[in-house]
């Protein structure tokens, strides 16, 4: 017996609510189902620190550790002012926070595209496209940004 798996964009293409991150301007748009929490950014506690991390938050008797992107996704080593507010983001396999400009939850349909060949990199978190009223935003997973925060960190041990 055949078993199919699905496509990775007809997975985001089923999902009837995103969150959407603002880092630097641009936007990003994560599942809703993967917010667990919005803290804010006064909740990081910096001296509990991750590799390339910012701090951590206490949430639920557990530290989750902060990450601080810019708007291309490249880690930064401090907060940019500005930043306030801290979506705790959880698929079940990757618990972390990212240090956002902005967050909110977008409901109902939204028109996904796929990535043109020409942008479309194994390596890269971007999976889908979207056309809001703001302009164009990269849909991305939890699991995606934490297998980039990963690779930064090999990195660095390497």
């Amino acid at each position: 017996m055949i078993q199919r798996t699905q496509n990775p964009f007809d997975t985001l293409r089923e999902i009837r609510a995103f969150t959407r991150l603002t880092l630097d301007g641009r936007t990003w748009l994560l599942p809703q189902t993967e917010v667990q929490a919005l803290e804010m950014s006064l909740d990081i506690d910096p001296e509990v620190r991750t590799p390339l991390g910012v701090g951590a938050i206490a949430f639920e008797g557990e530290w989750w550790p902060v990450y601080c992107l810019s708007s291309e996704l490249r880690l930064l080593p401090h907060i940019p002012a500005g930043r306030r507010i801290c979506p705790l983001l959880n698929n079940g396999a990757d618990r972390f926070s990212l240090v956002c400009d902005q967050v909110e939850t977008l409901v109902g349909s939204s028109r996904l595209h796929p990535v043109p060949t020409c942008m479309a990199s194994r390596n890269s978190p971007i999976q889908a496209l979207v056309l809001l009223e703001q302009g164009l935003g990269c849909v991305t997973t939890t699991e995606s940004i934490a297998r980039l925060i990963a690779t930064a960190e090999d990195r660095v041990d390497a």
